[in-house]
């Protein structure tokens, strides 16, 4: 399988360790969190199989093209707009979330409105980019950041500071019911492959999937998940984690760095992974852009030979991010992530239909 292929899977895994799903998992932590993971692991990778599976029948093509050649309109366009406000909804939640964290922790006397514009300012930039180009940023930032945050968390695995006994504590919860929000907050983390609905037509051959990828994917996953889960448990005990609105910071905040040129590790931590979710972001709303482009095309708005619509849906974009970020608070943030993540099968089973449906009739 293609290394980009895993950039993709792994930039979402990354991404949300200190974002929302953290503290939904958290929250539903003595109430089925734990079977929940273990239910997301089994069918978040087997939903990567099935989905590389279905995408390799349609090599170097994208979702749009072959909705719009083997589907009838009334079909197809309706569930480019599903997809594409999923894939907007995704990128929004990661804005507004990281423009809270970096107002509360780095600047908290800056405008809330000058922060969310400086974040669209680099954003605009970067969605306009080719897919290609997107791709290759991906792994710059992926071998910058990466190596660094896995010292990160090896040093937060080996500090004695982490209480393995609250960990041993919270496992006790194992024998709960599956939480359904902490099931959907648990699959998103394997979201990252459904960007293929635009990057498959970079790829020409057909993509290998088998029990070596799949095994790498589904560790990866538990990993993640697992590292997401305990250690701000292990460093924050159980009874009061449910109620810290950013776990991962108190967590990192916890760490020292004595010869380092920074000693509190919480700055060099909320950067690096300020640097992943920026692409992550990018990706999202790179695919919303084309979704949405694919749509409404509006061929006769050209300017020196260069389409208008995708500018003036970035605009879009950026009007609706500032005005939800002035609006939304912390809790009602909370609120859209659980009702997101929870829609995610929905997402999955449309995007699944649509793929079959697709290659039924394109043997026809």
């Amino acid at each position: 399988m293609s290394r980009f292929v895993y950039y993709l899977m792994f930039l979402t895994m990354i991404s949300n360790i200190i974002a929302s799903v953290p503290k939904i998992l958290l929250f539903e932590s003595k109430t089925g969190a734990i079977p929940s993971m273990f239910a997301a692991v089994i069918i978040g990778t087997t939903l990567v199989y099935i989905l590389v599976k279905l995408f390799n029948a349609f090599p170097a093509k994208n979702l749009p093209d072959m909705l719009k050649t083997h589907t009838p309109k009334w079909f197809a366009y309706p569930v480019l707009f599903y997809l594409f406000l999923y894939w907007f909804i995704a990128g929004l939640i990661t804005l507004i979330t990281y423009v809270f964290l970096f107002i509360t922790f780095f600047s908290p006397e800056t405008s809330i409105v000058i922060t969310t514009f400086a974040f669209l300012a680099v954003i605009s930039f970067g969605i306009l980019m080719k897919s290609r180009s997107m791709l290759y940023m991906a792994e710059i930032v992926l071998v910058l950041f990466v190596p660094l945050i896995i010292f990160l968390l090896i040093k937060f695995y080996v500090n004695p500071k982490l209480d393995w006994d609250f960990i041993k504590i919270s496992m006790m919860h194992v024998n709960h019911v599956p939480s359904y929000w902490a099931f959907g907050a648990s699959l998103f983390i394997f979201t990252g492959v459904a960007d293929l609905v635009i990057f498959n037509e970079l790829f020409t051959k057909k993509h290998k999937m088998g029990w070596k990828q799949v095994l790498i994917i589904g560790l990866s996953g538990a990993g993640v998940l697992f590292t997401t889960f305990f250690v701000p448990i292990g460093y924050n005990g159980v009874e009061q984690i449910a109620e810290l609105t950013f776990p991962w910071i108190s967590t990192s905040d916890s760490i020292r760095m004595k010869y380092g040129l920074i000693e509190r590790v919480i700055f060099i931590f909320i950067l690096s992974f300020l640097g992943i979710a920026f692409v992550s972001l990018l990706l999202h709303w790179h695919v919303a852009l084309k979704m949405l482009g694919s749509i409404f095309e509006f061929k006769r708005l050209k300017w020196k030979g260069k389409l208008l619509a995708p500018y003036i849906f970035v605009i879009i974009f950026g009007i609706i991010s500032l005005i939800l970020t002035r609006k939304l608070t912390q809790y009602q943030l909370f609120e859209l992530s659980n009702y997101f993540y929870g829609s995610l099968p929905i997402f999955f089973a449309i995007l699944i239909i649509s793929l079959v449906i697709v290659k039924r009739r394109a043997k026809l």
